[in-house]
């Protein structure tokens, strides 16, 4: 199962205020009369999630510059903040760090482009969501593709062409996003599996630069950020000293020796330490020179006892004349009389002490060799330091001489030596900038590839969801088909008969026939509803639906009409589906209907399901009802929205 989306908070961000609307779990009720921007909520919604355009609302334009919605995936916390009436730009996208309990300062700009350009909204969501890369109909698979089936707009709920199905450009992603939403995608587990491939790639790569970035903090010994900082804070105070003592001298007009005495004594102070560096080198030199002695010897003993053990046995085999160790006469088949050798061969015993012992000092040939070695890091440091303080020594005897000997006017010289050291502070404290640069790069690195690992583990648990799932089409498409039937009754739909979703276009049939010739606008908008509900509540083992639902007029073509007596205008119909809305977001109830135990299918308690309407029935909870305006901003109640306009 992919991850889910809870939206949070939708903000229009205005020139006078902002508009605020927060969303909870399960049911949010909006209500208030026509042209009163309850409509503009949910296609504000929909324009931050990556829709092209939205509608030219004057209100809106008069007093808001930006939309910014706030909204969860999975665990993790985002906020998206994109411009109203300028549909070219790109997004902001804020992440939640959860140390400091708010949004980062710091923001990315995803365009509103496909997923095919990876740095898009669309290609960030899908990513989230554990959907990304995915080639549909020879198409890249997109979020708004995705999007389709979490809002039913006031337009299509009775539309007959609900999604967009009779248009083939625009349809012809339609069953593969179905199949996608249920996992029953044939070419969904490749894809996914070629793209845990190159994310692994992606990620090797990462940690490459990672690790050039840190071997090259090493080389250059860049000190942690805190050490900067102390640093910066020194070099700041030096300089307000540099800058008071440069005014001082221009007021008096007098040159001050203490710069050349400054000069003289740091010089001395250098020298010193460059002898210094210079004895420690030669008693590092002739130490590292004794332990190659010492190694030495190990090497010989190692070669002594290894002669013993696969050389002895080969000269035993040969008989000798003369004493190999002497060259003195032997007797045969016995030792040297002269030296004492005995040409025989080993015992166990002898070959396992033999072993013991070039194992003991094998071993301390190694730890030798790997401290030979860091010591000759170490004079290697120490030679750099050395040559560092040479360099710095013939600039300030280089100063010096320029002080004493090559001006025309010692207090211009001074004024010009005070300026000098000014600019190399400056130029130290750009140094410390740039490193802190380095290491913010190294942090926005390391951060970049624990953000990647995620998205591997999550790609990882979803090929394992896929490769466990055992539904099937047909499968979805029966219990779709029961779900739907259970949701009409729920709503009382009339003379309901032959309710189900056909396997061969994933549309909703009723009373025999395709939706969109039922004949009755309101016939139509409950099934529209069943149809998008029973997507979003079906429980299986792995489904891919964002977890959000949005139905924007559910009245419509229902409802109490005295003056009209078609079947679907009745009050008690309409009544039934707010109740219905009501069952399925309070989690008391965990099917889809109650008739026969055969039809019962298990649906998604925790849906978060959007409502808006003109008005609502009195048995509704006033906590589900999370905005209410009245048109006249009367009674408490804003007027609308956008709540500070005048009154009409």
């Amino acid at each position: 199962m992919s991850k889910r989306i809870f939206l949070e908070k939708l903000i229009l961000i205005g020139f006078r205020k902002n508009y605020e609307i927060e969303f909870k779990r399960g049911l949010n009720f909006i209500s208030g009369p026509m042209s009163t921007g309850k409509s503009s909520i949910a296609e504000m919604i929909n324009y931050a999630f990556g829709s092209e355009k939205h509608n030219a609302y004057i209100e809106i334009r008069n007093s808001c510059k930006e939309v910014e919605l706030q909204f969860v995936i999975g665990d993790r916390k985002f906020k998206i903040v994109r411009p109203l009436f300028d549909f070219n730009r790109p997004v902001k996208l804020f992440r939640w760090i959860e140390e400091k309990s708010s949004f980062s300062e710091d923001f990315e700009l995803l365009p509103i482009d496909s997923p095919a350009n990876e740095a898009s909204l669309s290609a960030f969501l899908l990513n989230e969501i554990g959907l990304a890369d995915i080639t549909v109909a020879n198409q890249t698979f997109s979020y708004r593709d995705l999007f389709k089936y979490c809002y039913v707009r006031q337009s299509t709920i009775d539309s007959e062409n609900l999604l967009k199905e009779k248009d083939w450009g625009s349809s012809i992603k339609r069953r593969p996003t179905f199949e996608i939403i249920f996992n029953i995608y044939n070419d969904l587990l490749g894809n996914l599996r070629q793209k845990l491939k190159e994310k692994g790639q992606y990620i090797n790569i990462l940690v490459k630069k990672r690790d050039g970035v840190y071997e090259f903090l090493k080389e250059i010994k860049i000190s942690d950020v805190d050490e900067i900082l102390k640093e910066k804070e020194r070099l700041n105070q030096l300089l307000g000293e540099k800058n008071k003592k440069l005014v001082e001298i221009k007021a008096s007009g007098k040159y001050d020796d203490e710069l050349t005495l400054s000069l003289e004594e740091g010089i001395a102070k250098l020298k010193e330490k460059i002898i210094n560096y210079e004895l420690e080198i030669q008693d590092k030199i002739k130490y590292i020179e004794k332990l190659i002695l010492l190694r030495n010897q190990y090497s010989s003993e190692v070669q002594k006892i290894e002669f013993i053990l696969e050389g002895a046995l080969v000269l035993n085999k040969i008989d000798f004349e003369i004493c190999p160790s002497c060259l003195n006469a032997i007797e045969e088949k016995k030792g040297c009389n002269l030296c004492g050798s005995e040409l025989r061969d080993l015992s166990e015993s002898e070959i396992r002490i033999y072993k013991s012992e070039l194992f003991r000092i094998k071993r301390k040939f190694n730890a030798l060799t790997s401290f030979i070695e860091s010591q000759e890091f170490s004079l290697s440091d120490l030679k750099k330091i050395r040559r560092e303080k040479n360099e710095e020594l013939h600039r300030k005897q280089r100063e010096l001489d320029r002080l004493r000997n090559n001006y025309i006017s010692p207090f211009i010289e001074q004024i010009e030596q005070i300026n000098f050291e000014i600019g190399n502070i400056y130029k130290s404290l750009e140094q410390l900038e740039n490193d802190l640069k380095v290491k913010s790069h190294f942090s926005k690195l390391n951060e970049k590839i624990l953000e990647e690992e995620n998205l591997f583990d999550g790609l990882k648990k979803e090929i394992e969801n896929l490769q466990l799932e055992t539904i099937t089409k047909d499968e979805v498409i029966k219990d779709l088909s029961v779900l739907l039937s259970n949701i009409l009754k729920e709503f009382n739909f009339p003379k309901l008969s032959e309710a189900y979703i056909k396997d061969s276009n994933y549309l909703p049939y009723v009373r025999g026939v395709k939706y969109d010739e039922l004949g009755s606008g309101g016939a139509i908008t409950m099934t529209t509803m069943a149809y998008f509900l029973s997507i979003a509540l079906l429980k299986t083992n792995s489904k891919n639906h964002p977890g959000f639902l949005i139905i924007d007029s559910p009245r419509k073509n229902l409802g109490a009409d005295a003056k009209n007596n078609d079947e679907f205008k009745d009050e008690e119909i309409f009544n039934s589906i707010i109740k219905y809305f009501i069952s399925i977001t309070n989690n008391s109830t965990n099917s889809g209907g109650k008739d026969k135990e055969e039809d019962v299918v298990e649906i998604i308690n925790d849906l978060q399901l959007i409502v808006i309407n003109n008005g609502y029935p009195d048995f509704l909870n006033q906590n589900d009802l999370i905005k209410i305006f009245d048109g006249k901003g009367t009674k408490d109640l804003p007027y609308g929205l956008i709540d500070d306009i005048e009154n009409p």
